[in-house]
């Protein structure tokens, strides 16, 4: 691809007169550039190491005190990040392929249900610099992101999960649910009721792919993964104390929601790093390191204590963990 095409694209300012013409591919990170490529600068000290590395062209934001070499291409945007996505909107269009945007949980679920590898589609990773990279140099029909924002940057209409096919509770509690989906009922799967319909999304996605699936398959995952354990954090079967350790706020606040609905004489407490805010909750116990955060669980009374960016096996004995159903 010509140096000016590139500008064109990304709406940059060539602001030197570079011998070179042509590069033959990009990246972000500069200990991946080859001979003839073209460096997205996100952090302009890596511009040395890039060129050193064999780039033809330096894309970046804001001024430059100086050029390490002046025959390299030199091309200056607003917004390093808006560039690569108009980047990016090119490369995709010139390879017809489409991306998804995927909530957590139906990402989560897509991962644990699909059956085979494929070449059709994959998940990006959440960081855009690595989506960045992966779509650049896949041959994927369709790319998955849970990075809402990264995904409008591509396409401000992008496609969403529709919900066809069928399917109901018979019956659960906040750790298991029975359900009926399409004509299958399936027995006290490892998921908290409100991931139905996030399911009935990703299966009526792989259905029109027409890819295989396993809804027995579904487990526990970083989203949420409970354990009960007693007043001393060791790991109890018998134990009505449930922790419930989430990377995702949003499953805070589905969980207690549900809680509530269903009017049982729970309590339930929620721990975060401080000054996280929890829509649902006025005020989360916050710690500041793991031991407050063990005292904070030993202290206090619940049923259900929902853990924000714990590790299970900072709380709980790691000899107890592998003993644990979940």
């Amino acid at each position: 691809m010509t140096i000016e095409n590139i500008s064109n694209i990304i709406d940059a300012k060539i602001v030197n007169s570079p011998k070179v013409s042509k590069v033959s591919a990009a990246t972000s990170f500069a200990s991946k550039v080859e001979l003839g490529e073209l460096f997205f600068a996100v952090e302009k000290k890596d511009i040395k190491k890039a060129i050193e590395n064999g780039a033809y062209a330096i894309v970046y934001e804001g001024e430059l005190e100086s050029f390490e070499d002046d025959e390299v291409a030199y091309l200056q945007v607003d917004s390093i990040e808006e560039a690569a996505a108009k980047f990016l909107r090119y490369v995709m269009s010139k390879k017809e392929s489409s991306i998804y945007y995927f909530n957590e949980i139906e990402a989560s679920l897509l991962k644990q249900i699909t059956l085979r590898k494929n070449k059709i589609f994959t998940i990006l990773p959440d960081n855009w610099q690595k989506a960045f990279e992966s779509i650049l140099n896949s041959e994927y029909e369709i790319f998955i992101s849970s990075n809402k924002e990264f995904v409008q940057t591509l396409t401000p209409n992008f496609q969403e999960l529709e919900e066809k096919v069928s399917g109901y509770i018979i019956s659960d509690s906040l750790l298991k649910t029975t359900f009926k989906l399409e004509k299958y009922i399936y027995q006290d799967m490892d998921m908290p009721p409100f991931y139905l319909e996030d399911l009935k999304r990703v299966v009526a996605f792989l259905k029109k792919l027409e890819f295989e699936y396993n809804i027995n398959n579904i487990s526990y995952t970083k989203l949420f993964r409970p354990y009960f354990v007693d007043r001393l954090l060791n790991i109890s079967k018998s134990s009505q104390n449930v922790l419930i350790f989430t990377t995702s706020l949003d499953i805070i606040n589905k969980s207690i929601e549900y809680l509530k609905h269903q009017g049982k004489w729970t309590k339930s407490i929620v721990l975060t790093p401080p000054k996280t805010k929890v829509d649902i909750v006025d005020r989360p116990f916050w710690y500041k390191s793991i031991e407050e955060a063990k005292e904070i669980l030993k202290k206090e009374h619940f049923n259900f204590a929902f853990c924000y960016q714990l590790n299970p096996a900072d709380i709980i004995n790691k000899d107890e963990l592998t003993k644990a159903l979940f």
